[in-house]
């Protein structure tokens, strides 16, 4: 993989980063199968459940969590310390560069590596396994007329103010004017006693 991405040209036209991109990929998953296992939320009560791709920072990731607190559920908590749940994604821009300059440092560290070795070593090739991966997917995408070094690959806005932007930043920077989500923790109201009727018992009948 080292031969093949030092003899691309810079810049490379997408369709040369797609088998280097499969190569990585499976590179990625030997080396989180030799890892521990890592949920995608996060969540203790909800391991497998959907990410919240909207949540407001110093939130955790779990929809389910994150949806209970948005309507008020007096039950749900503060938001936890989010545990490290994802693999490694890298900052943009995603360049040639910074792939081989990943890839120097994935070199090293299984050079690194032995049978012995401890569970954050093993973590911590496939954090860069996965962002190697991540950058040459990002290479691979058709390029797009917003010019946007973060989602090279996103589709557009053709009316956005200035001209053709990217739809992915334009809902953050849409998000960020909004500010975050005010949570409204609704009070919690005594549960009314409910009176029964008293049944008496019957008397017996008067001999005749």
């Amino acid at each position: 993989m080292d031969d093949r991405i030092n003899w691309l040209s810079v810049p490379a036209d997408p369709t040369e980063y797609e088998q280097v991109a499969d190569s990585l990929h499976s590179l990625f998953v030997t080396a989180r199968n030799l890892a521990p296992d890592r949920n995608a939320t996060g969540c203790t009560r909800h391991p497998n459940g959907p990410i919240d791709t909207e949540a407001p920072e110093g939130w955790g990731r779990c929809l389910f969590c994150n949806s209970n607190r948005r309507i008020g559920h007096p039950g749900v908590k503060a938001a936890p310390e989010i545990q490290r749940s994802m693999w490694a994604i890298p900052e943009p821009p995603y360049s040639h560069r910074a792939l081989t300059g990943t890839m120097k440092k994935l070199n090293e560290a299984v050079m690194e590596l032995g049978l012995r070795s401890p569970d954050r070593d093993f973590e911590h090739v496939a954090d860069l396994a996965h962002s190697a991966f991540f950058i040459a997917r990002e290479l691979s995408r058709p390029r797009s007329r917003s010019g946007c070094p973060r989602h090279t690959g996103a589709p557009i806005d053709s009316d956005a103010p200035g001209g053709p932007q990217c739809l992915f930043c334009l809902g953050r920077q849409r998000h960020a004017l909004q500010g975050e989500p005010k949570v409204n923790i609704r009070p919690s109201r005594p549960v009314p006693s409910i009176r029964r009727p008293r049944i008496w018992p019957a008397r017996p009948a008067d001999d005749a």
